[in-house]
């Protein structure tokens, strides 16, 4: 199997996880009419295409290391390590986001009590739901989509 196949495999199952689990939660919020069940929905997928990218870079760098190594070809040793360094890149920066996040909610839940506003505080408390629902579901990358009233009370920030 050559190593862009192992990369796209890892997108490949973590769109097909996603969308089993997440598309079904999101479905469920639909149907529903609960918005919260669709934007968890959504992040799952993302989160899991998230997860299945960055394992195919570590999967498919780590397999090019060794086979270079093992077969003394330099440009595949190169290739491999440039793939490492990808998916470590994607780790780091997903932590950085995630506590970006984490922060965010803290400081919108603490700001709400402080001023006494139980709507702020809603909005904190449902980003950090959606954090942990997410982070549980997926066990790797999360990336949570945060909702339309979210989005446009960040800009009035």
């Amino acid at each position: 199997m050559r190593v862009d196949a192992i990369k796209k495999t890892g997108v490949m199952a973590g769109a097909v996880v996603g969308g089993i689990i997440g598309g079904g939660v999101s479905l469920v919020g639909k149907l529903s009419g609960v918005k919260f069940l669709d934007e968890v929905g959504e992040s799952i997928v993302d989160s899991a295409i998230c997860t299945g990218g960055i394992a195919g870079d570590l999967v498919g760098g780590t397999a090019d290391v060794l086979v270079g190594k093992i077969t003394s070809d330099d440009e595949r040793v190169r290739a491999g390590a440039g793939d490492l360094t990808s998916g470590g890149r994607k780790i780091a920066g997903n932590i950085v986001d995630n506590v970006k996040t984490l922060a965010d909610c803290g400081g919108e839940i603490a700001r709400g009590i402080g001023k006494r506003d139980g709507k702020r505080v809603l909005r904190g408390a449902k980003t950090l739901a959606k954090v942990i629902v997410v982070g549980a579901v997926t066990v790797g990358a999360i990336r949570v989509k945060k909702s339309e009233e979210e989005t446009s009370d960040d800009a009035s920030r």
